[in-house]
């Protein structure tokens, strides 16, 4: 079987854009609370609000992946993350994202040590990138 050239790529996804109906019901109830805080202390409530949208900033806000020799690279909003493709010990590919973790088995420490990657539109294409890079060993 012949090998594939590893596969590079660079792409936005903003998933307030892909679930309207959703970031929505977000911004709503983001703004009762705010809103709920806010009666007790403006300056309060503009603060906490922003927190709350700070938190959810990777749903309302464009992220962009790029995918590449060296790994991956995500910008988000705020930060930004990158995992070598030596750092990559297991990967979970699901319906609307998949999941880069550093350790090879599953642990309550999986929050901190992964990166979820969101497909948007491109579910295929992410997929086979991924999979052109990973080193042999990887638990899929």
């Amino acid at each position: 079987m012949e090998a594939k050239a590893p596969i590079e790529m660079q792409w936005k996804v903003c998933p307030a854009k892909l679930y309207p109906k959703k970031a929505l019901w977000a911004a709503v109830f983001i703004f009762a609370i705010g809103f709920a805080i806010a009666s007790s202390g403006f300056v309060l409530g503009l603060a906490l609000g922003a927190v709350l949208v700070g938190t959810q900033s990777i749903f309302f806000f464009t992220t962009t992946y790029t995918i590449n020799a060296k790994g991956l690279f995500a910008k988000f909003p705020i930060r930004k993350k990158q995992y070598t493709w030596e750092q990559v010990r297991r990967v979970k590919f699901f319906k609307e994202a998949c999941f880069l973790f550093t350790r090879t088995k599953p642990s309550n420490m999986d929050g901190w040590s992964g990166i979820t990657v969101m497909y948007g539109d491109k579910q295929d294409e992410v997929i086979a990138a991924i999979k052109s890079h990973l080193l042999e060993g990887t638990a899929i």
